[in-house]
């Protein structure tokens, strides 16, 4: 208990140094990382067997990479180690807060909705608010959808294939904040206004799917009920962080999402609770942020493969992949990570060791981006070590291969749609 606890706080020092850091320049961030690290090596016991031979794997073979590197005469790359995900944390552990105010809190007492229009209504729900507060908002709907009988197959379906296209876009998951990380001077603003078609167009696959003869045409299909004055947080957050990049765009997009998403979530629960605000982030940060254990150290061990890699390729000075970066090597990019995902690798992984390689051909990173934002938003659909995915299946009895088989043939569409997006982007850009 004490542990879980001291790691808690750990993770709330996180935050307020990320976001501190903005108006410290001089500040050392590798302190923020050794925070970070002491709140995942405390609960580290905690792992299952899978997630901790995972972090052994990547921050073993980052370690090899780094001792290479300095060995053969690289610097910084301890550091980079200690900070490269560091951010990215900062902003997950921040975000998880939202799950406090996000969803309306009439919806439990509603009757359930059922056929198209309670399909369109939970596609819906779940990826905007799953844009704002990540998993939780997918756990909030399938535990409603599941209290009185068995999670459907179809509802599994809608509710993670929603979910997850959704990273393509939001800057609230991690998959923006490692994008970002690797591709640094890409444009947010971009990224946010090529990928929502993308999404669009992912709701619409799955729409079509579960609304044919094969599924039932939806019309049993029970749906969570939802209202639009309901989506208030996600548009105030979008639009804040937004603002403020546009504002300051030289602070870093992970410290103004972790940022407003602290200061939102503060002011609303004043608002509704008064006095009891105090109790209700205090439980959060005791019962929820260790629970995040798991998805943090994934990403922190992700950063030392990241510089393990950094070390590798200079000591090496191993040859690029490609000659150039245009719309057909960001192809090349999608297709590899998401054959790679299906066999169980995370996207993470190949971000952190792709990025490294790509940037000396000095691409257009608002392109190397977005290959990596699509490989997340189109290859966890059906990557058996997705959070999501395993979540869903070990939670609601789900049979896991065939929640994946039915997701894959979604993911295989979406990766044809993503080729087309970033050939259009290359011809807009001339890239």
């Amino acid at each position: 208990m004490f542990r879980g606890k001291l790691a808690a706080w750990c993770y709330v020092a996180v935050v307020i140094l990320v976001v501190a850091a903005v108006g410290l320049p001089a500040y050392p961030a590798w302190l923020t990382g050794v925070m970070a690290w002491a709140a995942c090596l405390l609960l580290l016991p905690r792992l299952p067997r899978h997630q901790l031979l995972m972090v052994l794997a990547l921050a073993g073979l980052g370690a090899l990479g780094i001792a290479f590197g300095m060995a053969r005469g690289s610097d910084g790359l301890i550091t980079m180690a200690l900070t490269q995900n560091v951010p990215l944390a900062g902003m997950l552990i921040a975000v998880s807060f939202l799950q406090l105010i996000a969803v309306g809190r009439t919806a439990d007492a509603e009757p359930l909705e059922q056929g198209r229009g309670a399909l369109f209504k939970t596609m819906i729900g779940v990826h905007l608010f799953g844009a704002v507060i990540n998993y939780s908002a997918v756990a909030i709907f399938a535990d409603r959808l599941s209290a009185r009988t068995r999670l459907t197959m179809e509802q599994a379906m809608g509710l993670s294939q929603a979910f997850i296209v959704g990273s393509i876009w939001s800057p609230f998951y991690g998959a923006m904040a490692a994008a970002l990380t690797s591709a640094p001077e890409a444009s947010l603003t971009q990224l946010i206004f090529w990928g929502i078609p993308v999404s669009a167009t992912g709701i619409v696959v799955t729409w079509f799917t579960l609304t044919s003869k094969r599924h039932g045409g939806a019309e049993n299909f029970v749906g969570y009920p939802l209202h639009l004055e309901a989506l208030w947080v996600p548009a105030v957050l979008a639009v804040s962080v937004l603002l403020v990049h546009e504002w300051q765009p030289r602070w870093s997009v992970m410290a103004i999402i972790a940022a407003m998403a602290s200061l939102v979530t503060v002011v609303t629960l004043l608002v509704r609770s008064g006095a009891q605000a105090g109790a209700t982030l205090l439980r959060h940060v005791h019962t929820r942020l260790p629970g995040m254990n798991g998805e943090l150290t994934l990403f922190l061990a992700a950063g030392i493969l990241s510089a393990g890699m950094n070390g590798t390729i200079d000591a090496l000075d191993l040859g690029l992949p490609f000659a150039q970066f245009g719309a057909f090597e960001a192809s090349i990019v999608l297709i590899v990570m998401n054959v790679c995902a299906w066999l169980g690798l995370h996207p993470i992984v190949l971000v952190s060791v792709l990025g490294p390689w790509l940037l000396p051909l000095q691409p257009d990173q608002t392109l190397l981006a977005m290959a990596f934002l699509m490989s997340w938003g189109v290859g966890l659909t059906a990557c058996p070590m997705s959070n999501t995915m395993l979540g869903m299946a070990g939670r609601y009895g789900l049979p896991f291969g065939k929640l994946l088989a039915l997701n894959r043939r979604y993911s295989i569409k979406m990766t044809v749609v993503g080729i087309a997006v970033l050939y259009l982007y290359g011809a807009v850009k001339g890239t």
